[in-house]
């Protein structure tokens, strides 16, 4: 039996399943990954330890740091500020703003992008957005539009895997390119949003939360968090579970109401399908789809079917720590077999495709803005699930863009 096909159906099984019994995924993806992973001859120990305890130790401590915001209103006196600081239709410029000002610091790899995702949710919430993503898109653009420079750390990777084969990439193209791309997107979903006919949303229907000692200690946690992350390059994992501690020790929030805020639902969602894809992982099933798209290409279509197949494999794995290595490695190889091939058009195409479904709700991007939205907002099963739907929806819509922009020639406008 081809187990790597059986594991792709199983996919499939998962997401209906879920979805028409109104069952956690992350349960049933659990299930799953016992049944299919057993029954295919992979090892228990194998199957659980393709649990990724970081990525769950991450979403976990901010959700902390976030409920304990939330619920002792300075949630409320950040989102009044913004308000006060956008007044009228100026409103309408604030994703433009947070676009272009986290893009180019994100060009001289100051991480703002990371750090300030779960405050960009929870702005959207204090906003009375009902759609969370309808602010949050932002951060899904600034990563994918401006994460290639000559400072970028994803950049200097690149450029170290293309000099192995023998190639030198001029990394402002790159980054131009990108970022063409990623206004074209980020443009389409202002537009689609409503932002250009935004109307100014009154103070004065809002609740107004008085700035105390307990929200000045929460604010210095969260700037405590930043400066930990940005400058001294702590794990995300840990400043946001220590301040949490410590400011439940100081008072400023209840430990009860904190533990009950936590979306554990979130948690157990996405931890269980982080195990499903390490058996689809395990049994080649990623590598089959790489197989099969690749077999189709030619020197025309090249570009674009490179972009799909990276794009594939960021569904399910790191594009920085698996696809972009991976695919990238295989450049020089096609170069020879494919006469005219050309070799930065290729390189670029597999970044690309790597940064296109990073939001994916089973990649790490798209797994925390699904942690940071839940959080926030506090789902029922429900509307998780359609934010989870929504995300892999987003991803199909960026790959198809990527690999469209791929073949047309985009990704190397500039040269």
């Amino acid at each position: 039996m081809n187990w790597a096909i059986i594991s792709l159906i199983g996919l499939i099984v998962i997401i209906v399943i879920a979805n028409v019994k109104n069952i956690n995924v992350g349960i049933v993806g659990l299930a799953m990954a016992f049944f299919i992973g057993t029954m295919g001859g992979m090892k228990l120990k194998n199957i659980y330890n393709s649990f990724n305890l970081q990525i769950f130790l991450r979403m976990m401590g901010m959700q902390v740091l976030i409920v304990i915001a939330r619920n002792n209103g300075t949630l409320n006196i950040l989102g009044n500020l913004v308000l006060k600081a956008a007044k009228g239709k100026a409103i309408r410029l604030l994703p433009i703003i947070l676009y272009f000002g986290i893009g180019v610091a994100s060009w001289f790899q100051l991480g703002l992008s990371n750090v300030l995702t779960p405050l960009i949710f929870a702005m959207a919430f204090e906003l009375g957005f009902k759609d969370p993503f309808k602010l949050g898109f932002v951060t899904f653009f600034t990563m994918f539009a401006w994460g290639i420079s000559p400072y970028s750390m994803q950049g200097l990777n690149i450029a170290a895997y293309a000099e192995e084969q023998g190639y030198a990439l001029n990394l402002w193209h790159g980054a131009f390119n990108m970022a063409l791309m990623g206004t074209v997107l980020f443009i389409a979903l202002y537009l689609y949003h409503g932002w250009h006919k935004m109307e100014p949303i009154s103070l004065k229907e809002r609740e107004q939360v008085k700035l105390g000692r307990d929200q000045i200690l929460t604010l210095v946690g969260f700037v405590t968090f930043i400066i930990c992350n940005l400058f001294l390059k702590i794990d995300m994992m840990v400043t946001p579970i220590c301040a949490g501690v410590v400011l439940l020790c100081l008072g400023c929030g209840d430990p009860d109401k904190v533990v009950r805020g936590i979306p554990w639902s979130t948690l157990i969602m996405i931890g269980g399908m982080t195990v499903y894809v390490g058996v689809i992982s395990g049994f080649g099933g990623v590598e089959l789809i790489s197989t099969g798209i690749a077999a189709v290409a030619n020197r025309a279509i090249a570009p674009a079917v490179m972009t799909m197949i990276c794009g594939v494999m960021s569904l399910f794995s790191s594009g920085n720590g698996v696809v972009i290595p991976t695919m990238s490695a295989t450049i020089s190889s096609l170069a020879e077999s494919i006469q005219g091939l050309n070799i930065s058009t290729m390189f670029w195409a597999v970044v690309i495709g790597a940064n296109a479904t990073a939001i994916s709700p089973m990649s790490t991007i798209g797994a925390n803005s699904m942690a940071y939205y839940s959080a926030c907002y506090s789902p029922t099963e429900k509307e998780n699930k359609k934010s989870f739907n929504k995300l892999f929806l987003y991803a199909g819509l960026f790959l198809v863009w990527a690999s469209v922009a791929s073949s047309l020639g985009i990704v190397s406008i500039f040269k």
